[in-house]
């Protein structure tokens, strides 16, 4: 291969670019490459706007377009070394050359079943977070080559002063003498609705930050989900109690305020494994406001959006709150009794995540430059 390495990261969505961005921070001061970005045309207007003005300040050109027939044409017409995605539910056959290698760097980890159901034929490569999802993609019978990198996204965790905590404290008027939850609700299923404004109650004596889903901030509505609900609660929220602060969507990246966190609050998310990367408590909402078609045969919820051996998992590693009233006494077990989870927290870090280290976005990129010289 001659010439610089052309590399095109692919952001359909804003939520897929934090897992590129200590890979892009890393290949764009390397004069090998040429960088290129884009993001879909078909997502909606507001998160196109941001996407597209966050993107435009990356090192590297920026791929837009009027349609996305337009965009498929402009990204095939560079005739790529390297297309890399976040996820692979659309035709990616339309926007790369035979040549092209397609790589994908997944936009989480965990527990649902679209982990290792997402696997265009046209993918080549993945970049993997840890030997349990390549043993799992594996027994699913993904044939793609797997490389085990660690999760990309958390690199900054890991780098001396690559996070700036007190930044965010001054920003967000936090209480020093406080510890702070982070709220970090997935779209579906989600516990917004049966907490409610009750949350406000429960967390006094802590800061609270709230970092909603994109989608929920972008989408009002997602394969029959309602977020409208969702986003009047947190507005609320905010309006009537200074102890708790909306992270906004230009904030996209949810990785800092792991660093800040004292412990998560969330659901069945990546954001479980991710702040099992740091080695802090974890409570998981039990409960959840579903649709109708999971309230009356729950057997679906699990096959479509949950997985059951690994909702068990979790259960070892993270304390609980069934109902809304318990989260008082969770938190309380989260910072009282986190030394009992300990060895288990240490054996799902090993089992879930590879080399916690910051290094991950430099082994992805040896691979590439593999990849290039054979």
């Amino acid at each position: 291969m001659s010439g610089k390495i052309k590399i095109l990261f692919d952001s359909y969505h804003l939520y897929h670019l934090p897992q590129f961005e200590p890979l892009i921070d890393l290949l764009g001061v390397d004069k090998r490459f040429d960088i290129f970005h884009s993001t879909s045309n078909e997502i909606p207007s507001q998160e196109y706007e941001l996407c597209s003005s966050v993107l435009r300040k990356k090192p590297g050109v920026f791929i837009e377009a009027k349609t996305e027939k337009i965009r498929q044409e402009k990204i095939k017409n560079l005739d790529l070394n390297f297309f890399i995605c976040g996820w692979s539910r659309y035709d990616i056959d339309k926007y790369v050359t035979r040549k092209t290698i397609v790589g994908m760097i997944y936009h989480g980890i965990g527990i649902k079943p679209s982990y290792w159901l997402d696997n265009h034929q046209r993918l080549d490569l993945r970049f993997v977070e840890g030997e349990y999802r390549v043993n799992q993609l594996q027994q699913n019978g993904i044939n793609t080559r797997l490389e085990l990198t660690g999760f990309i996204k958390l690199d900054p965790i890991f780098q001396k002063n690559k996070i700036d905590i007190n930044n965010i404290k001054q920003k967000y008027n936090l209480d020093p003498s406080k510890k702070t939850i982070l709220f970090a609700p997935t779209f579906y299923p989600s516990s917004v609705e049966p907490i409610g404004m009750k949350l406000g109650e429960y967390t006094k004596g802590y800061n609270v930050l709230i970092k909603p889903h994109l989608w929920t901030t972008f989408l009002n509505k997602f394969a029959e989900i309602n977020h409208k609900g969702k986003n009047r609660i947190f507005n609320s929220l905010v309006r009537k109690y200074d102890h708790i602060h909306l992270i906004s969507p230009e904030e996209y990246n949810i990785t800092p305020f792991y660093k800040i966190a004292d412990v998560l609050l969330t659901e069945a998310s990546s954001t479980i494994y991710e702040m099992l990367a740091c080695g802090k408590p974890v409570i998981v909402n039990r409960f959840f406001k579903l649709k109708l078609s999971h309230r009356l045969f729950k057997n679906r919820l699990y096959k479509k959006r949950l997985n059951k051996e690994m909702e068990k998992d979790i259960s070892s590693f993270c304390f609980e709150a069934h109902k809304p009233r318990n989260i008082p006494s969770c938190l309380d077990s989260a910072f009282n009794q986190f030394s009992s989870k300990l060895d288990k927290v240490k054996e799902f870090q090993k089992k879930m995540l590879f080399k916690l280290d910051g290094l991950a976005a430099l082994r992805a990129k040896k691979i590439i430059l593999s990849i290039t010289k054979n």
